[in-house]
């Protein structure tokens, strides 16, 4: 029996953000599941912080220094190989949600597509958009949501959840594989959450009002002794029109309120893998189905004082990785580090088709029976302008402005004090800044350039568009037509 793909992913989901990696009071039910019945691998790190470069890493399975996609302006030349292309050639294959594709509504090698991206993107007439108008809705500007301003971004969407978009993903997902997965399929589901805004449906954005939320660890004032990209603290949100938010702003009270939202999102989020998990066993094709639960980069939620993403702090770089299906132990932990881009090997193999040569990832397989199994002893990301390697004990990045950061795990696990540059440190530092460059070299030898975005032209347009709407008191209705 041909063993089926799932792989679902969310947005800018943090490694330490449920039960199995410690955050005990998560309402998770079905992701706690697979927890229990999959391998919970404990150090999976993205190859790069932000989303649209991870994306293209996880479609080609190659680093953004070999596809050249090193920004959310970038994406794969056509050329590139990408797995769901290969894989389509045997069976079915679907995305489901928010892929960050160029064009935005392209298959890229998948046989379907059910389109609901960034919530920040309202000009883009995808399904969710469609689905909201059949119910004579419209999909709100972040900024027009109850409690945004006063939160900076911790809103709250005042709808049944099933018109949120992560309750649409989740469902649209179910209806899919009710209709097709009694075949072999290979799909991906991509829910937008939980990344800002953090927009919980209103019935339960207080879920977790009363938890014990952990505070940021670190603050602004340690940012003096780390690279000077660091120190803008999200000041150049006020004037993007998708925030409209000067974020240098927040305090440990918007950061709490923030998280708290946050994990509501992700509980939305589990409902619908639930659901998704019931229709696989009324099939009778859950336990034939390798399911794989990851995100694509981490938030910072405060943490260094920090919003969102785009640096290497694990709260940014390190994310949630579940693996449960056939030939997998249940109830196992991996301490290995991992890469994002090595599941796409993975992929392959599940679908049992032959992987293309152009695979920059390792073999996860005999970590999925032997969770003490090393997979790498260092991994690699990297986003325009600054790149990182990571090893068990020490994190060590590169800017291109000649700045650095270093940081021992053993005495320093919060990533506080900055030890480039510290004599004490010399060696390791050497050493990772030779892997480093073993690494640049490895990546251009089979470098490509990327294609630029032109839905980002487009957005930038659209922006100016409707700020100039909004303060104006026009209509800011104005969509593109769809392609």
């Amino acid at each position: 029996m041909s063993t089926n793909l799932l792989f679902i992913t969310t947005d800018q989901q943090r490694w330490d953000s449920l039960p199995c990696y410690g955050l005990d009071f998560m309402q998770t039910p079905h992701l706690d599941r697979l927890a229990r019945e999959g391998t919970v691998f404990d150090n999976c790190i993205v190859p790069s912080p932000v989303c649209v470069p991870c994306r293209a890493a996880i479609m080609s399975g190659q680093y953004p220094a070999t596809t050249g996609v090193l920004g959310n302006g970038d994406w794969l030349q056509s050329d590139t190989p990408v797995w769901p292309e290969v894989i389509g050639r045997t069976r079915k294959t679907a995305a489901i949600g928010k892929m960050h594709f160029n064009p935005w509504d392209s298959l890229q090698g998948f046989d379907e597509r059910i389109m609901a991206e960034d919530k920040r993107h309202i000009y883009l007439p995808d399904h969710h958009v469609q689905f909201l108008a059949g119910h004579g809705m419209e999909r709100p500007h972040p900024t027009t949501l109850p409690g945004y301003y006063e939160t900076l971004g911790a809103s709250v969407t005042p709808r049944d959840r099933k018109f949120h978009v992560d309750g649409y993903v989740g469902d649209q997902a179910v209806a899919w594989l009710e209709k097709n997965g009694s075949e072999p399929f290979a799909a991906w589901v991509s829910f937008p959450g939980p990344h800002d805004p953090y927009d919980p449906p209103e019935d339960m954005a207080e879920m977790y009002a009363d938890a014990p939320i952990p505070e940021p660890v670190g603050s602004p004032e340690e940012l003096a002794r780390k690279p000077p990209a660091q120190r803008s603290r999200g000041s150049g949100s006020l004037s993007n029109s998708m925030f409209r938010l000067d974020l240098s702003r927040a305090t440990t009270e918007h950061y709490m309120k923030w998280r708290q939202h946050y994990y509501a999102n992700i509980s939305l989020i589990d409902e619908g893998i639930g659901k998704m998990l019931k229709a696989l066993e009324d099939i009778g094709a859950l336990d034939n189905t390798l399911i794989i639960f990851t995100s694509d980069h981490g938030d910072a939620l405060g943490d260094h004082g920090l919003p969102f993403k785009g640096f290497f702090y694990d709260c940014m770089s390190r994310v949630p990785l579940i693996i449960r299906g056939p030939g997998v132990t249940a109830g196992q932990r991996a301490s290995s580090l991992i890469s994002t881009i090595d599941l796409v090997p993975l992929f392959y193999r599940t679908c049992d088709t032959d992987a293309p040569a152009t695979l920059q990832g390792e073999d996860v397989t005999p970590a999925l029976t032997d969770g003490t199994h090393s997979i790498r002893d260092h991994v690699f990301s990297e986003i325009g302008g600054r790149m990182m390697v990571r090893t068990q004990t020490h994190k060590y990045a590169h800017y291109s402005d000649a700045s650095a950061e270093l940081y021992d795990f053993v005495d320093d696990p919060d990533e506080i004090t900055n030890r480039a540059g510290d004599a004490g440190y010399a060696a390791v530092e050497g050493e990772l800044k030779s892997k480093l460059i073993e690494h640049t070299m490895a990546c251009q030898a089979n470098r490509k350039h990327a294609v630029s975005a032109p839905q980002y032209w487009l957005r930038n347009e659209l922006e100016a568009d409707y700020k100039q709407q909004v303060e104006t008191g026009g209509d800011s209705s104005y969509r593109p037509p769809h392609r």
